[in-house]
């Protein structure tokens, strides 16, 4: 349920009304302007929404404050935190997200943690600070910035201290001991009696 009202809050905000110029006909659009969308709820491009959950959500005019299992869904990055601000447009779309508390974003095989992210929704540049630490496969990094962009494989930590770890290596097969070469077929003995 939360999530419904919260991409209602973000998405489908109407457009407010023409108002009429000469007193009674709405405005027409000039030839340099969109036209008006036929959708009702005004114009909103879903290619690639900002999907957001919360336990709570206190809106304003430009932007909103969530708290509680606060969950980012955008393109392939998921973040995760405590308490958020998003920052949004007049016409609702998330522009910017302040996450605070417990921050993790995975994208990929890519990991980045700390105490405070900022998210460009437009650039999909992530700044996690706050002791931050990230991973990228198998090297772990940790440092006072760390920065990941989505649709790319760069991961930028700033005075980075850097551990390459290993791949887990398969256990070598078990080497079978020759068994001792026979030279004459053996040859049952009889048990004697004693």
């Amino acid at each position: 349920m939360i999530e419904f009202l919260v991409m209602a809050f973000f998405v489908a905000q109407p457009l407010p009304a023409a108002t009429p110029v000469d007193g009674g006909t709405p405005p027409v659009a000039d030839a340099g302007t969109a036209s008006p969308s036929p959708n009702p709820l005004g114009p909103v491009d879903l290619k690639e929404p900002v999907q957001i959950n919360a336990d709570l959500i206190e809106g304003g005019k430009s932007q909103a404050t969530l708290t509680g299992n606060v969950k980012v869904k955008h393109r392939t990055l998921d973040l995760k935190c405590d308490r958020m601000i998003a920052y949004f447009a007049e016409t609702r779309v998330v522009t910017r997200v302040v996450c605070t508390g417990g921050v993790h974003a995975v994208d990929g095989d890519r990991m980045a943690r700390g105490e405070r992210a900022e998210y460009d929704v437009a650039s999909g540049v992530l700044v996690v600070t706050g002791t931050p630490e990230a991973r990228q496969g198998t090297t772990y990094m940790r440092g006072t910035k760390v920065r990941l962009t989505l649709g790319s494989e760069r991961l930028d930590v700033e005075n980075a201290v850097i551990i390459f770890e290993s791949p887990p290596s398969a256990p070598a097969p078990a080497r079978r001991k020759a068994a001792p070469a026979r030279t004459t077929p053996a040859q049952p003995q009889e048990a004697k009696p004693r």
